[in-house]
């Protein structure tokens, strides 16, 4: 009916592998498809093209033969927030993003070896493992549609916890970008698989066995690492968008810490500002008792800031970045 009042939280986003690139799968493939645990749903950027600009026509005001309006050659982009859960549809995210084989019907490791490559290709392959279908779900078809997104890389992706933000659990943020064209009036009954009831949380990390910039067993008050790995598209693929999908030319991965200062913590300003070269054996690692809870490991790379946090207890933020020191991985998280 006309009169539907809905909430935000009533609408759900759910993901799903393709077999096809830039073809969407069986969206009421209960198996298949993945409810992500967001906060909020967002609305996409569709990013399409219009050119309104005053041409020589009668006057000073655009003319209705001037405006011109292309939603092909686009980029649609989403960004996503919520907690953390070790299932497909989360960690098929993080496997995008770093470019490892799609297989959210069983939870792998998530990696970047010392030769990362990306993933790159062309819609309309049979090429599983590569790209994914995104459904923003309507709670009811008849006042308001589904919004359905294929074609999918995961361009950016944060996992973070907080101490003083609900009980330290594992948090994620995410961009998501496609290359084809959107379905904006999508009205599919999406049938899929709940996100996972279990939670990680700092509470489970073993603390003796943290390491910050080489420092043991800090007190540790927050993290976050971001991968980010942006898209891009080109080629015409006769008004479904483009035709092929890549990445750009970096896979930057970076991490940042908040430490008490202390006496484990003192010497990091002066480690920071006196630095020469990288952190080759322990530049960030989080180890949870359960190891495959998201065990977080970034052996080398260097601190880009330091800086005071001035709390009602003095603390120290910490970022940094990874580097390639040719041997081992450059990120590592266990969840297999």
């Amino acid at each position: 009916m006309a009169n539907a009042v809905f909430s935000p939280k009533d609408f759900k986003v759910f993901v799903s592998e393709e077999a096809t690139t830039g073809t969407a799968p069986d969206l009421t493939s209960t198996s298949s498809v993945y409810q992500l645990d967001v906060d909020s749903v967002s609305f996409p950027s569709l990013n399409v093209t219009q050119v309104t600009n005053v041409r020589s026509q009668n006057g000073r005001v655009a003319h209705i033969d001037d405006f011109f309006q292309d939603n092909n050659i686009r980029a649609t982009e989403i960004s996503l927030s919520g907690t953390f859960h070790k299932d497909g549809g989360h960690v098929m995210l993080m496997q995008s993003v770093c470019s490892n084989a799609l297989t959210p019907d069983s939870v792998a490791d998530v990696t970047l070896g010392t030769n990362p490559t990306a993933t790159v290709g062309k819609y309309g392959e049979s090429e599983a493992n590569k790209t994914f279908t995104l459904v923003i779900d309507s709670p009811d078809n008849n006042d308001a549609q589904n919004i359905v997104m294929k074609g999918c890389l995961c361009t950016n992706f944060s996992l973070t916890g907080d101490m003083g933000t609900d009980g330290g659990q594992y948090k994620f943020s995410a961009t998501i970008s496609s290359g084809r064209v959107p379905d904006l009036t999508d009205n599919t009954a999406v049938s899929g698989t709940a996100y996972d009831a279990n939670h990680i949380d700092m509470n489970g990390i073993d603390v003796s066995a943290v390491k910050i910039a080489s420092k043991t067993a800090p007190v540790l008050s927050s993290f976050g690492i971001t991968i980010d790995s942006p898209a891009v598209y080109t080629g015409v693929s006769e008004g479904s968008g483009y035709q092929c999908f890549g990445r750009g030319e970096e896979i930057a991965v970076t991490a940042n810490a908040t430490v008490k200062l202390d006496s484990v913590t003192m010497e990091l300003p002066a480690e920071f500002d006196t630095q020469s070269t990288h952190d080759e054996a322990d530049l960030f690692t989080l180890t949870q008792t359960t190891a495959t809870n998201a065990s977080i490991s970034i052996p080398c790379g260097i601190m880009t800031n330091v800086a005071f946090n001035e709390g009602d207890i003095m603390m120290l933020d910490v970022e940094m970045k990874a580097l390639n020191k040719e041997s081992g991985n450059i990120l590592a998280i266990d969840l297999a």
